[in-house]
């Protein structure tokens, strides 16, 4: 057999995930106490001492050393247990038989019990029923109380990665994906965003720039999301323990707030539409009760012609819809919610005692037109089966929640859950008023269309997010993530140069966040523009925040191209010991070390590329090269088929399977597999001297 020419396929640029991360919220039941008048709403933030910078956040055992029996009792309430680890004493789930099946895939995934250790594994099956791809990660972490399910985090090397079975814990309990795993199934490269830990659990401390990644981690939702800060109020209790007058203004106490702050307490984490961004200038975490939750956040939902589709999925969005809460005027979550213990062991009859302080059950029959009214709207009644029915949703399969939009239900006026968009149409409409004109209204606006745009792959929502930004930034161009963003969609959209000018003025902005940095040293590489700028850029980029794999990747495969093979050797491994599940680091790696004459070491890198990723085209075809040259000849066919079948228009894996092909004298499929790259890429050199040699021989 004639030796085959070695084709290393070009490696391919890291784009650093996105930086607005969509929130990602379970339905746990917020609430705050209600014992005392509210304040104004002009000046409340500044009533409160621990609204400000100076306040720290102390943890619940310290609120529990002088509140003892609130703590207690508040350990049995959902937000308590909205995150821990996985233990065989906290484990309910039925691990018997489990399997569930990516058919998009070909994944299957099952969970099971190995003595006091919990895992989730993925495996393929070859024909004959063996295991021809498996990859097992253990279950260390529980993310929601288990009202609705249970979904399960790993942990390595610090960094937590969302798994893709969940525990659906209604109608008896059974497995499932995770949320949004059945449109697009992440395995387990999902890291959790901070946006998406601030709500799950307490206050932690997330390492700048590295999603899923924490120095440390509370266990569950404490008192102080929402009370605020309680250092000065600890302090000043342990002096003297009595305030001054009848309000310590120490702590916050939610019942003191007017109306629409006690709602931005439970909002903060409540409040989820299409989408959610951090406004300029805040986090995950500078968000404080008192505080007003639009200064810190902006959403949008999908435009929702249909009535009987939610828009924005908030509890208190659609109790405020409420005749209830319409003509109270006093109607807030903690009317059926303690937030000081749990209740959902409780029974109907917890709420319907609710429901009958404000509509006994006496006069509300007497009400009633017909005797089948009046039986039904007995003492017993369930009010809530009724009047706030159950809605399944998309987003969350095999699990629904309780709609507080109270009101008389009609079969006309049943929910069907959350708004979609049809086809490429997409309008999104803003929920706080303050994004509803001006320019910076426009920059949210535009900001908003680009997350929805690359959350959907959706072209025509970023270029309606570019001609928005395009706009509000001739007004308003100090806004950071605003020029970040028109960068990045313009990048998304192929206008490279066009995307350079914002992008600078994000770095000017921002010369420290290494995502902005990443993003214009790509467009630099991209242009073939100054390389030292490049290299510097990407330096920047590690020096902020050296845990950043992805944009190690992109500074080796710069060095690479610059023919530095061992300083971008050095990259390569850097990044998959920070990231070790990263393909690409493995993979790149792998190439680099053959192009330096170690087979031994590429061969082992380019098959743990492909033990994370089975369908890298580029990692089976240049490890199939690899095994060719080296006589393995079985082995590097089923690779080149595997190459060429889990990435059809990969012109390289084609073509290196037209001259293994050629080489073992199947000249039809040669001929096909060499026509198939051209196709792809008519300047495929492999390919055309594979044509030119059957050519030579009449096939």
């Amino acid at each position: 057999m004639a030796p085959l020419a070695r084709l290393f396929a070009a490696p391919t640029f890291v784009v650093s995930r996105f930086a607005c991360s969509l929130a990602l919220t379970l339905a746990l039941a917020y609430g705050v106490a209600a014992c005392h008048g509210p304040a104004p709403e002009a000046d409340v933030a500044a009533q409160f001492l621990n609204t400000g910078p100076e306040a720290r956040y102390v943890g619940d055992e310290a609120c529990a050393s002088c509140h003892e029996d609130l703590y207690r009792r508040y350990q049995s309430h959902g937000m308590a247990r909205s995150f821990y680890r996985l233990t065989p004493e906290r484990a309910v789930e039925d691990f018997a038989g489990v399997v569930v099946r990516d058919t998009a895939g070909g994944f299957f995934y099952t969970a099971y019990r190995e003595g006091d250790r919990f895992v989730q594994e993925e495996y393929r099956l070859g024909p004959d029923g063996e295991k021809t791809h498996q990859l097992v990660r253990s279950m260390d972490y529980v993310v929601g109380s288990g009202t609705a399910a249970r979904t399960y985090l790993t942990e390595v090397e610090g960094r937590l990665y969302e798994l893709p079975l969940t525990w659906y814990t209604q109608d008896g309990g059974r497995w499932g994906f995770s949320p949004g795993y059945e449109e697009v199934n992440a395995r387990f490269s999902r890291t959790i965003p901070t946006r998406c830990m601030a709500c799950h659990n307490d206050v932690t401390a997330p390492v700048p720039y590295v999603e899923g990644k924490f120095a440390g981690l509370a266990d569950g939702i404490g008192c102080e999301r929402c009370h605020g800060p309680g250092s000065l109020h600890v302090e000043a209790r342990l002096a003297e323990p009595e305030p001054a007058d009848s309000v310590d203004r120490t702590i916050v106490n939610p019942a003191r707030l007017p109306l629409e702050r006690r709602l931005d307490v439970c909002q903060q984490c409540h409040l989820q539409g299409t989408v959610s961004l951090l406004r300029e200038g805040a986090d995950a975490y500078s968000f404080r009760p008192a505080q007003r939750l639009d200064a810190h956040r902006t959403v949008f939902a999908l435009a929702n012609p249909d009535p009987h589709r939610i828009s924005v999925i908030s509890h208190a969005d659609r109790m405020r819809q409420s005749p209830c809460f319409r003509e109270s005027g006093a109607m807030d979550c903690t009317t059926c919610h303690n937030p000081h213990e749990g209740f959902r062991t409780s029974g109907p009859a917890y709420f319907n005692q609710k429901c009958q302080r404000c509509h006994p059950a006496g006069p509300l029959q007497a009400a009633m037109r017909t005797p089948e009214l009046r039986q039904q709207h007995g003492p017993s009644a369930h009010c809530f089966s009724c009047h706030m029915p159950k809605v399944a949703t998309a987003d969350v399969p095999h699990a629904s929640f309780t709609d507080h939009f109270i009101r008389v239900v009609t079969d006309d006026d049943r929910l069907a859950g959350a708004a979609t968009a049809r086809n490429d149409e997409v309008e999104l409409t803003p929920y706080f008023e303050r994004d509803r004109e001006g320019a910076e209204g426009r920059a949210y606006a535009g900001m908003a269309y680009v997350a929805y745009g690359r959350q959907e792959g959706s072209t025509a929502a970023l270029s309606q997010g570019v001609r928005l930004l395009d706009e509000a930034l001739e007004e308003r161009p100090e806004m950071g993530e605003a020029q970040f963003l028109l960068g990045f969609a313009r990048m998304q959209l192929g206008q490279w140069s066009a995307a350079m000018p914002a992008l600078e003025e994000a770095v000017r902005l921002g010369p420290n966040i290494p995502e902005r940095l990443n993003a214009l040293a790509q467009v630099y590489e991209r242009l073939g523009r100054d390389p030292r700028r490049t290299e510097e850029l990407y330096r920047q980029a590690l020096r902020a925040q050296p845990a950043q794999a992805d944009v190690r990747v992109n500074l080796g495969r710069f060095l690479e191209a610059q023919e530095r093979l061992p300083e971008a050797e050095a990259e390569y491994r850097r990044a998959a010991q920070d990231s070790p599940w990263l393909a690409t680091a493995h993979y790149n790696l792998g190439t680099v070390l053959l192009r330096k004459g170690d087979a031994a070491g590429g061969a082992a890198a380019l098959r743990r590329a492909v033990e994370l990723e089975p369908d890298h085209a580029d990692a089976l075809t240049n490890l199939g090269v690899l095994l060719a040259t080296r006589g393995a000849v079985s082995e590097a066919e089923a690779l080149f088929r595997r190459a060429a079948a889990a990435d059809p228009r990969n012109a390289n894996a084609q073509a290196n399977l037209a001259l293994f092909l050629a080489n073992a004298g199947d000249l039809a499929g040669a001929r096909r597999a060499a026509e198939q790259a051209l196709a792809i890429n008519p300047n495929q050199a492999t390919a055309q001297q594979v044509l030119q040699a059957l050519m030579r021989v009449g096939a």
